[in-house]
């Protein structure tokens, strides 16, 4: 009922049999029949899918897209969700388990390093940030993350604070099925620019099921349980625990996670499935997430921690409205603690610091020496949602439509008490210029942020003469920014989006496909609500050999850098692209561009501060008490300053090609290959001012009246990367032997930009005074001393071709149970180190495992 005409893929599953996928093309008029054939253990199937489906079709979706289903889910070895995800084009391979921070950057290449003077945006990160993650409806949401120190910190911790969400939270064994919209999605997806992610998670009826994974690093256990409960209910448990350590065995380092979700479903009539009058969805569910990093005797100081942990509660009421109209409401909560604490010892020479944290003046004092410098970030972030959605598949005028029209609301908050440290110890000890180090502060008086929605968006399916059938979708969606925090108040930024792809089956056997749109992501509320910027201006140091003579004054300026006209990043896309099915294989082929524009960035901005000079009085070296300061200030002078202010400075573009083919099995050796190849590059412009290390002279000697300031160059990335899977299936005795091969075909990093000493665009006056001076003078005589060279800027860097192969065995058992062994970079490649001209990459070391799953239901059957 409603499924729209053309080419389709039908799955069917029951419990107790391996679930089947079936290719075929659902007629304009009348009715098709299917018959389906199943078996009791899935590696007993031929033909088993152990790869993602190269032309899969999301759910609702007419864009490029790539689907996950569970048995290709139970074939990969994979600890979260970043392992499943290997399975899409120019993804990196890396061993099961939960190594250090995992995320997904779809569609764009590393790019080279920027700026040494202020933290640089990377295409990598950007890309991170904009892509959607739905987990069961929902969207997760990770602006709200706080947990930063800044560029200056000399004790850092790792996050993902201004980036994507960990795909560690999500355990591979937990998910049913997973859609990966890489091209262009339909107007009900927002608040990204770099696609989606929709993954659900497993429910309803699930035969009870143990898993447990071992390698030299990683322990894994899972178990699944799910059944009905008086015919209208279905009750499903889920929970993980997995530990791996991240320091090799060598130190105590690791990563740890535990979760469980609770899902009930009601329906009003269980035997009509999805067609029931009401259905009503729960989802209960929580993680935790730790990083420990302890003390080691050959670092004694330095520890961190890092913690993460949520507590979801979801709500979803769908109701029939008659035979092709539905209406769909969600509701959600999320709940966090976020706790990171790290601590390292410091060597500082004796200075005069303040610990104000109010502007004016005070009396300093003189510290130095070695400390332990501790600091600790606690956040609580929250997360609401809410989505009415009003769907419909009529049959107007003789067209095939499948319709949405749909309202979102969000709102995030984070109230934790923020970061903490002593003001005598802080964990920066290098002060650039006037600029002093960040004092604490605290999240809960930080306002919320609000967001609101609306989509509309219809798909209509129509023949053509000559047997070929075509589809359309197109939609539109508006996304607004609230400030502050409320949907009722004025929008600070608001994004309409429009998006339409287009599909034309020519024939039963090819496919067409193009796609155009618009996306767009709101700012972080770090980016919303940035740290302050603090100046400790020293007035007087007097710095006598007896301490207690010694005599500092400071002057403390706190500029805000907030920007108040902070928006929406906005991505274009297009992309062409054309699928084949015949003969048994299924080949994809995709040609993509973007440009993104607005992105997130820092903006240096030139200002000043006044310096009060003062004389000194009582003067008496070995008297043992310190001089007097003389009211009022003899003098005044002006020290130059830059606020680091975020902007919508950033523009990138990028462009690529995806090949994915799951070619037919050559019968006489039960063998079948799966490739992917992708190639993408990247490239990021900033419009930012950018200065020399001599800013720093530049703020504190008055006798430098001017510096010169540069324009900032372009960053260029390129990636190839080509991914085989040769897979041995022999199913009369339930044995798989997978091999895959990544190769790195292509690597290149190149910052493009002028470095002579007429490179410089103007200069910067004491006064923070922006003065540009025209290419055609630079070399004037009177601009001798702007005629600096800005430094090498990186040369083009190439990878070399380098590969690596993983190998798995997987057998069932007895009572359907399963045996897998598995072998990451089965020949220990190292990679290669870097060179001036050549980019590092390095392979992580082999990696042995096992696992085993066995489904608890055949054991009580067997007693």
């Amino acid at each position: 009922m409603g499924v729209p005409a053309g080419p389709q893929v039908l799955r069917v599953q029951r419990l107790g049999f391996a679930p089947r996928r079936i290719d075929l093309v659902v007629p304009a008029t009348g009715t098709l029949s299917q018959d389906v054939g199943m078996a009791a253990s899935a590696l007993q199937v031929a033909g088993i899918r152990v790869v993602a489906d190269p032309a899969g079709r999301a759910r609702g979706e007419a864009g490029t897209a790539s689907v996950i289903e569970r048995e290709a889910i139970r074939s990969q070895v994979a600890a979260s969700l970043a392992g499943v995800l290997e399975l899409i084009p120019g993804v990196v391979l890396q061993p099961p388990g939960l190594d250090g921070i995992q995320q997904l950057s779809l569609r764009a290449s590393p790019i080279s390093g920027g700026s040494a003077i202020l933290t640089d945006a990377d295409a990598g990160n950007l890309s991170a940030f904009g892509t959607l993650l739905v987990v069961d409806g929902v969207p997760l949401s990770n602006n709200a993350n706080l947990q930063s120190l800044g560029s200056r910190s000399e004790v850092n911790f790792g996050g993902t604070a201004g980036v994507g969400i960990d795909l560690r939270r999500i355990p591979a064994t937990t998910i049913e099925r997973v859609e990966v919209l890489r091209g262009v999605p339909s107007a009900r997806w927002g608040d990204l620019t770099h696609g989606a992610v929709i993954v659900d998670t497993r429910a309803g009826v699930v035969e009870p099921e143990l898993l447990a994974r071992v390698d030299a690093r990683t322990t894994e256990v899972s178990f699944v349980a799910g059944r009905d409960v008086r015919t209208a209910h279905a009750v499903t448990i889920t929970s993980n625990f997995a530990r791996t350590e991240t320091g090799g065995g060598v130190r105590g380092d690791q990563s740890s996670r535990l979760s469980g979700q609770l899902a009930h479903r009601w329906s009003s009539d269980a035997a009509a499935g999805p067609d029931a009058r009401i259905i009503l969805d729960t989802r209960v569910d929580g993680f935790r997430l730790t990083d420990d990093r302890p003390e080691t005797p050959t670092l004694p100081g330095s520890e961190r921690f890092a913690r993460d942990a949520a507590f979801r509660v979801l709500e979803r009421a769908q109701f029939r409205l008659g035979n092709v109209n539905r209406l769909s409401l969600t509701a959600a909560y999320e709940r966090g603690s976020q706790g990171y604490e790290s601590r390292r010892n410091l060597v500082r020479g004796v200075q005069a610091l303040t610990t104000r944290t109010e502007p004016g003046r005070e009396i300093g004092r003189f510290e130095g020496g070695i400390y332990n410098a501790t600091v600790r970030v606690d956040g609580q972030p929250s997360f609401m949602y809410s989505r009415a959605e009003l769907s419909s598949a009529p049959n107007w005028f003789g067209l095939a439509h499948d319709a949405r029209v749909g309202l979102e609301l969000r709102r995030e908050n984070n109230s934790g008490a923020g970061t903490q440290f002593d003001l005598l110890f802080p964990p920066q000890v290098a002060v650039v210029g006037a600029r002093g180090f960040d004092r604490p502060r605290s999240f809960d008086t930080l306002p919320s942020y609000a967001l609101s929605s609306a989509y509309i968006d219809d798909r209509v399916s129509f023949s053509l003469p000559g047997g070929s059938r075509a589809s359309v979708q197109a939609g539109l969606r508006v996304d607004a920014l609230h400030e502050p925090g409320r949907w009722a108040a004025a929008p600070r930024s608001t994004v309409w989006q429009p998006r339409l792809n287009a599909e034309l089956a020519v024939t039963p056997w090819l496919s067409l496909r193009s796609g155009f749109g618009r996306l767009a992501k709101a700012p972080s509320m770090g980016s919303l609500n940035p740290i302050p910027d603090y100046y400790d201006v020293v007035n007087v140091n007097y710095f006598a050999n007896a301490p207690t003579e010694r005599l500092a004054a400071l002057t403390t300026y706190i500029l805000d850098p907030t920007n108040t006209s902070l928006r929406h990043t906005v991505q274009d896309r297009a992309e062409l692209g054309a699928e084949l099915r015949a003969g048994g294989a299924q080949v994809s082929l995709v040609l993509y561009t973007d440009r993104l524009t607005n992105g997130l960035g820092v903006q240096p901005e030139p200002a000043f501060v006044l310096r009060d000079n003062y004389q000194l009085s009582n003067v008496n070296p070995g008297s043992g008490t310190p001089p007097v300061l003389v009211e009022p200030p003899v003098s005044q002078d002006s020290i130059p300053v830059i606020i680091s202010r975020a902007a919508n400075n950033i523009q990138t573009s990028g462009s690529g090609i995806e090949l994915t083919a799951d070619l037919p099995e050559i019968a006489p050796l039960r063998t079948r290959l799966a490739l992917q190849a992708a190639f993408a590059r990247s490239s990021l412009e900033q419009d930012r001012l950018e200065f020399t290390s001599r800013f720093a002279d530049f703020q504190l000697l008055p006798a430098i009246s001017r510096i010169p300031y540069f324009e900032s160059f372009r960053r260029t990335g390129e990636l190839g990367l080509i991914t085989g899977r040769l897979i041995h299936h022999q199913p009369e005795i339930g044995l798989i032997v997978t091999g895959t091969v990544q190769y790195t075909a292509h690597e290149k990093q190149q910052n493009v930009g002028d470095t002579d000493s007429l490179a410089f665009a103007g200069y910067l006056t004491r006064g923070g005074t922006v003065v540009p001076v025209p290419r055609g003078e630079r070399g004037d005589p009177q601009y001798a001393d702007l005629q600096v060279s800005r430094g090498t800027l990186t040369s083009a860097r190439r990878g070399q071709p380098d590969w690596l192969l993983s190998l798995q065995v997987a057998k069932t058992l007895p009572l359907n149970g399963r045996f897998s062994f598995y072998a990451f970079n089965a020949f220990d490649r190292l990679g290669r180190f870097g060179t001036g001209e050549v980019l590092q990459r390095q392979f992580a070391g082999t990696r042995f495992g096992v696992e085993l799953s066995m489904p608890l239901g055949g054991l009580a059957a067997w007693r």
